[in-house]
Parts: C-alpha cells; structure tokens; sequence
C-alpha cells in the first residue's frame, strides 16, 4: 500500500511504497503506462528534428550545414524512431529505456559540436534548456530515470561550455541559471506527475480490493473466485500438482438469524470467516460464495488431504459454535 512516511507533517513531500511487492506492481504498472508515451514522443521528437534539418537548410549556409544536417536529419531521427519502434516488443524493455536515457546525452553532444563551430552560440544553445525539460516533461522516463539522463547532460553542458567555448562572464552565468531552471522545473513537474501516478494507483488498488472482497467478513468475494480458479488451473497443469475444491454452509443458519436477528447472524459469518481463515496454510484460499456458504481452494493438496482438513475445519467450527 501506499503511506506517507512518518514525519509527513514535517516531510509533506515524501512519498514511497511500503512493501517491495506492492513496488514492484507499480513498477509493472507504469511500463504499462508509460510505452505508448515513449512511442508516441519518440516518434514526435524525431519528426521535429527533421523539420528543424529542413528549416537549417533553408536559413543556414556556409561550412556548419552539412554537420547540422547530420545530426539533425541522420543521426537523431533515426535513433528516436529506433525506440518509437522498439516499444512494440515489451521484452526489449531495458534496452529502450537505456538508449531513451541515452539519447537526450547523444543530442546534447550534437547540438554541442553546431554551437561549437558559430560566432554566436546562443541562437542554437536554446536547445540544450529544452533538452533538460524534455527529459523530465515529456521523455516517457521514470523520474529516477530522468534525473540520471538530466544529470548527465547537465554535467557534459557545464564541462564543455566552460572549457571549449568563449562566452563571456555575463552569457555563461545567464547559461548556468537556464540550465538551473529547466533542471528545476522539470524535475519539480516530474516529481509530482510521478507522486500523482502512485496516488492513482494506489486507489486503482483500493477499488480493486474492495470489488474482490466481501464488505462483511473480509474474504474474497464471487468476483475474485474466477481468477483464483484460474490460477490454480493454470499452477497445475504447469506443475502438474493437484488442488482441492471444497464449499461448506453453516447448517440452520436462517434460524439463528430468525432467533437472534441478523446482527448476530452477521457476527457469525465473521467469526466463521476469521476461524477458517485461521486454519488454513497461507496459500489456500477462502471465497465467501455468498449467505452462509463459503468455498475453500486448497493448493498442491490431494482428494484424501482435502477431506481430512475439511473434517478438522469442521469440528473446529462445530467446536466453536
């Protein structure tokens, strides 16, 4: 489930998962999520670049020419589309997401090599500001994802522009704070997109839970038997083991509630419930079918197993009754 941290009157802002089971749902459900973005802006991305090679070519002469046409028709398009493409095989997960954290890094060095080569710079530098709000905005990354592509290419800016180019005092410090603010405003907008993702899914998981669950006794409900029974098909047939299948009802019930009135009844049901759920093994489940009947999976067990569990759960009600 999802929690605040301890101090979150002190720490508003801290947000994680407190189990690793949970974490890893989360994890499944974001790449789920987030494949058609990556697809979608990869794609887009790479158009936008061949525009700006076919603007280039009609605004730009001389010598730089053929490198900006390079790097933005032959270079960048094509590795984006590469990823766009990729997105549609989701066993290539982490190789699309390394090359999709990488790519932000490949553009930055190749914006750096134009830059490099004019008399003014900062015509074309303004690319390196959307380049960090890219990755954290719109790139498809996770946040801690983004923040080691954004790092990285922060890094490689600063280091380059200090060492090989010849801005001035004024232009470099104006270059610095930019940078400072894509880097701010980008990862304070991916920070909360992402936190807003774990609230969604975190309720996602809630409505679940009570769609599967039954409001009285706390068991699992008819709707989630399916896909028990699913699985323990499934289980079985791959590992060739046996299951058991059992439904029982408590004998009478409709005078209990007749006698005492329905409130009582329902404390039977939940004692009965939290009695059965008590004996069973911790991979066995319990569905409340509906009234007084439940029904019992019973995994990796045989015929005579089940029939000697069923006999021990039901003198242990019997017992408690």
């Amino acid at each position: 489930m999802l929690y605040e941290k301890k101090n979150s009157v002190a720490n508003p802002l801290v947000i994680d998962f407190q189990d690793k089971a949970t974490k890893e749902k989360f994890d499944q459900w974001m790449i789920k999520s987030n494949l058609i973005q990556i697809r979608l802006v990869s794609a887009l991305t790479g158009l936008l670049y061949m525009i700006a090679a076919l603007i280039n070519s009609l605004i730009v002469s001389g010598d730089i020419l053929p490198l900006m046409i390079t790097i933005h028709l032959y270079v960048m398009p094509p590795f984006l589309f590469l990823i766009s493409l990729m997105t549609f095989k989701k066993d290539l997960y982490r190789l699309f997401i390394f090359l999709l954290i990488i790519a932000p890094l490949v553009a930055t060095i190749g914006n750096l090599f134009i830059t490099s080569e004019l008399e003014d710079p900062a015509l074309y530098m303004t690319e390196l500001y959307l380049i960090i709000f890219w990755i954290f905005t719109v790139s498809g990354l996770r946040l801690w994802q983004a923040t080691i592509s954004a790092i990285t290419t922060v890094i490689v800016i600063f280091v380059v522009t200090y060492f090989f180019f010849s801005l001035s005092l004024e232009s470099f410090v104006m270059h610095c704070f930019w940078m400072l603010a894509s880097f701010s405003f980008g990862f304070l907008g991916a920070y909360l997109l992402e936190k807003s993702y774990k609230k969604v899914f975190s309720t996602h998981e809630q409505l679940t839970q009570l769609a599967m669950t039954d409001k009285l006794t706390g068991l699992y409900n008819r709707a989630k038997l399916d896909e028990l029974l699913q699985d323990e098909l499934n289980r079985s047939k791959r590992f060739e083991h046996t299951f058991g299948l059992a439904i029982m009802d408590i004998d009478h019930f409709k005078k209990i509630n007749d006698t005492y009135g329905h409130q009582v009844g329902d404390t039977i049901l939940k004692e009965i419930g939290e009695l059965i759920t008590e004996e069973l093994r911790s991979t066995d489940k319990v569905i409340r079918w509906g009234g007084e009947e439940f029904l019992l999976i019973y995994v990796e067990t045989d015929q005579k197993e089940v029939f000697k569990r069923i006999e021990e759960l039901r003198l242990q009600i019997e017992e408690h009754l």
